[in-house]
């Protein structure tokens, strides 16, 4: 049975969009939906996976592609137009280029993109691009080999650069690079990361470490915390003032800069320091099917109950207004799931 739910539908572009009670108008109507289809991943990174056993979730209780599908033609139908793939690592699901392919004959699919750590970018990057694959952001939190086999848990920094430079020759273009800043690990690589950008264009991001699972836990946190301002001065320090880019006038979480005569771009996803909650356009849906409001709050809708007892497009699309109704003004300060678990 469906329930009146306080969202409010504005006609901008194609089909009315989700729309929460708190807006601005337009800035928070939900145009992107990230979409996990693993909780496993081939990296154990310290902030995202405890080093002891995870309990992965059973095949069966992962959402099959088919149901993704499903899901995202019925997000199509309101007014959501890009989809992000993330996991865990999204590339140890077996068939991933099917998945793409997919998604991307569904009509009103405007923009199909990944989130990886690419170290198996090697052997799919050129059939994720024939299968229609847009862009590929890369998560890489060191540039050194051997601190990088820490980070990690034991994967090897020479796979991550040989995935790149598949997917470049696959035809993508340099994707954008994620660097979670952690004091005390990376801290003293963040002007290394920047000087990426002086000679290639390629856009890297620094985000700050968040309280999700286990690191909120323990004071953890607290003791790897490094803001956007202490980023932004080492950078300024070896390079001189960022500049406004001036091209990325999109809502997404990343506020972008420029070095003086740079090629590519410098990024600041600062979700602790400067939340950017009044212009969060997106759900995330779990790899077992929870529509999920936030990152970090826990307001969440069961989509593959519904789906495996017979529901449809107008039974999904009631979901979805619930999904929209639980999305917080402001994200609070703990997540209550590993970054794993929720998807990247």
């Amino acid at each position: 049975m469906s329930v009146a739910l306080p969202i409010a539908v504005h006609p901008i572009r194609g089909p009315a969009p989700l729309q929460d009670i708190f807006g601005p108008r337009d800035l928070r109507a939900v145009r992107t939906l990230r979409i996990s289809v693993t909780d496993r991943c081939n990296f154990r990174c310290v902030y995202c996976m405890p080093e002891d056993k995870l309990d992965w979730v059973p095949r069966s209780r992962l959402l099959t592609f088919e149901e993704i599908g499903t899901i995202v033609g019925a997000a199509v139908g309101l007014g959501i137009a890009e989809f992000k793939i993330t996991g865990g690592e999204p590339l140890v699901r077996t068939g991933l280029p099917g998945l793409v392919a997919l998604l991307r004959a569904i009509p009103g699919v405007r923009e199909l993109s990944m989130t990886t750590n690419a170290s198996l970018l090697g052997d799919d990057a050129r059939d994720l691009r024939r299968a229609g694959l847009d862009r590929l952001t890369v998560s890489m939190d060191t540039l050194v080999p051997d601190r990088f086999e820490r980070i990690t848990r034991g994967a090897r920094l020479a796979d991550v650069w040989r995935g790149i430079g598949a997917a470049v020759d696959a035809g993508f273009g340099h994707p954008k690079i994620n660097c979670v800043a952690m004091r005390g690990i990376n801290d003293d690589e963040f002007a290394e990361f920047a000087a990426l950008t002086l000679d290639s264009p390629v856009t890297v991001r620094f985000i700050e470490y968040m309280p999700l699972g286990r690191t909120a836990l323990g004071g953890e946190y607290e003791q790897r915390f490094i803001g956007e301002p202490e980023i932004r001065r080492r950078i300024v320090d070896r390079f001189g003032p960022l500049l406004p880019a001036g091209d990325d006038a999109g809502h997404g979480p990343a506020r972008v800069w420029r070095l003086d005569g740079a090629k590519g771009r410098v990024g600041f996803i600062s979700a602790m320091s400067k939340p950017f909650c009044s212009t969060c356009n997106r759900l995330r849906l779990t790899a077992e099917g929870q529509l999920r409001s936030c990152l970090f709050d826990g307001g969440e809708v069961e989509l593959r109950p519904l789906l495996r007892s017979g529901g449809g497009h107008r039974e999904l699309a009631d979901a979805f207004a619930r999904c929209v109704a639980f999305k917080p003004q402001e994200h609070s300060y703990y997540g209550n799931r590993q970054m794993s678990q929720i998807g990247g």
